[in-house]
This record gives structure tokens, C-alpha cells and sequence, in this order.
């Protein structure tokens, strides 16, 4: 996981003729995998190797000026198993797919006056007509409730609003001039994350 982080920053820099902080990386590259929803990068001595079976989130952001852009998505290897729906190609598609059309569903809702209540509602709908067979037994897709996406300020990754994916009674909307990352968190398990593991993200508040 370490080698793909690198290759991935590598790639960055190179795209965008890297300046110190005028422009570079936006956050710390995370390759999360399987259970674990997001944040996770791997710390120096953190040997985990990629796996045929596993279910890998990149997320990586670029910044320019401060103007930073926030952007993941998720792969997968395992091959369509035989209680998969015939579309698809791997086991986890419809996994992945609950989760690019939640977020395609979030771009469509977005907008100048749009109440976070209605974004919320509409993702969740559609993450939750998805519906996922592992190992012969199938799963209901759940948003990751208390996961969220969020506005974006000048040199500020989290600017202040999160943006639900969730039904919920929030009166916050959205305003003009305002930039946001749309983000949307599928799973087959409980739907709710807890922190755990070492810490690789983190962030300076302020600048000297």
C-alpha cells in the first residue's frame, strides 16, 4: 500500500509542477481497504500488501493556489462469483456502483439554496436500492451514516459544512460562491464507523 500511496503523490507532483505550498497535495493520500471506510494511509513500517480479495478506497486531493480538489474512488480484482447478478464483472460491483450513483445522485441534488435535508434523503434512497450477495447470502447497502461530505475553503480541506448522506432534519443549505466534495459511503455492514488503528491523517489549524 505504501508503493501505490507513492506512485500515486509521485504522479501528482509531476502533473502539477509541485511548489512547496502553492501547489502540491491537498491531504495525505488514503488507501483504505475492506472494513476500513476511510483515512487510512499507511505510516512508515506499515508492510500491507494489496490482496485479490480485497476492496481498496483511494482518495487523493491536489491544491493549487489553495484551491483544493477532493477525489477517491474504489477498485476491486475478485471476479463475479456465482450469486452475482449476471451485469456484473466483480463480486463487488454492485457495492461500488451503489456508491458512484449515491454520489452522482449528490452532484444532481447540489446547487445554490439546496438543503442539505434534501442531498441527505436523496443519496440514501439511492444507496439503499442496491442490494449485495456474498457468499451466497445477500446483503442490504446502507450509507455510512456518520460519514459525510463536506465544503472546501482556500488551503482548508474541511471548510465547515458536512453534507450528509443520510434522511435528516438539517435546515443548512448550500450558498453561492461556496465549493464542495460530495461524498458517499456504501457498506453491507452496520452502516456507522468507529476510529480505530493508528493515526496517519492530520491537520495543521492556522499558519504562522
Amino acid at each position: 500500500m505504501t508503493e501505490i500511496c507513492q506512485r500515486l503523490e509521485r504522479k501528482t507532483h509531476e502533473l502539477i509542477a509541485a511548489n512547496g505550498l502553492e501547489c502540491g497535495w491537498g491531504f495525505p493520500t488514503g488507501c483504505s481497504l475492506n472494513w476500513v471506510a476511510a483515512h487510512y494511509t499507511p505510516n512508515y513500517g506499515d508492510n500491507t500488501v494489496l490482496q485479490y480479495d480485497d476492496v481498496c478506497k483511494l482518495d487523493f486531493g491536489v491544491q493549487v493556489g489553495g484551491r483544493i480538489v477532493d477525489c477517491a474512488f474504489t477498485i476491486a480484482f475478485n471476479e463475479r462469483s456465482a450469486h452475482a447478478p449476471v451485469t456484473c464483472d466483480n463480486m463487488y460491483d454492485p457495492l461500488i456502483e451503489a456508491t458512484q450513483e449515491g454520489t452522482n445522485t449528490g452532484i444532481k441534488e447540489a446547487g445554490v439554496d439546496a438543503r442539505f435535508s434534501d442531498i441527505g434523503a436523496a443519496i440514501q434512497e439511492t444507496i439503499e436500492s442496491y442490494e449485495i450477495t456474498l457468499n451466497g447470502k445477500t446483503f442490504p447497502v446502507k450509507p455510512v451514516r456518520n460519514l459525510n461530505g463536506h465544503s472546501i475553503g482556500p488551503y482548508q480541506i474541511h471548510g465547515g459544512k458536512s453534507v450528509p448522506i443520510c434522511k435528516n432534519n438539517e435546515t443548512t443549505f448550500m450558498e453561492e460562491g461556496e465549493f464542495y466534495a460530495i461524498e458517499t459511503f456504501a457498506s453491507n455492514g452496520k452502516g456507522y464507523v468507529v476510529e480505530d488503528l493508528d493515526c496517519s491523517h492530520y491537520m495543521k489549524l492556522g499558519f504562522a
